[in-house]
């Protein structure tokens, strides 16, 4: 009573009952499906997340960002001596030469979108002035 009060038909049923798949194959007459892994692409974004990736991400709402992330590919990695204090010298050092590395690639990216912004802004102005004359 309260499915045909909420439009489901009683007949529906046998319908679907006719249309029924075919039974599940019994185990051993079918192919083994592959096993995968927790993360199945090989350019995994395994990379340390670092300022300079901050900054890019935001300069595209405030490009002054941009600068500033420029900036890091002029200063130094220094981490604290508290960092890491549970690992040995070898891995720390492992991280840090990781972290440079991807401190660097995010840094010459807000080199690249900063160029690109003030080719643009040139480009613009420069149309502008010479459409007005």
């Amino acid at each position: 009573m309260f499915a045909q009060f909420f439009g489901a038909k009683p007949n529906r049923t046998r319908a679907l009952e006719r249309h029924a798949p075919p039974p599940y194959l019994r185990e051993g007459e079918f192919e083994k499906l592959p096993v995968y892994t927790a993360c199945p692409c090989p350019g995994a974004d395994d990379e340390p997340t670092t300022l300079a990736r901050y900054l890019f991400a935001y300069g595209f709402f405030f490009p002054i960002f941009w600068i500033v992330g420029v900036a890091i590919i002029f200063s130094p990695l220094r981490p604290t001596p508290e960092w890491e204090t549970g690992k040995s010298e070898g891995e720390r050092q492992r991280l840090l030469a990781e972290m440079r590395a991807s401190e660097l690639k995010w840094a010459k990216r807000c080199l690249y979108a900063i160029v690109a912004l003030l080719v643009l802004v040139i480009v613009l102005v420069t149309t502008f002035v010479l459409v007005k004359r």
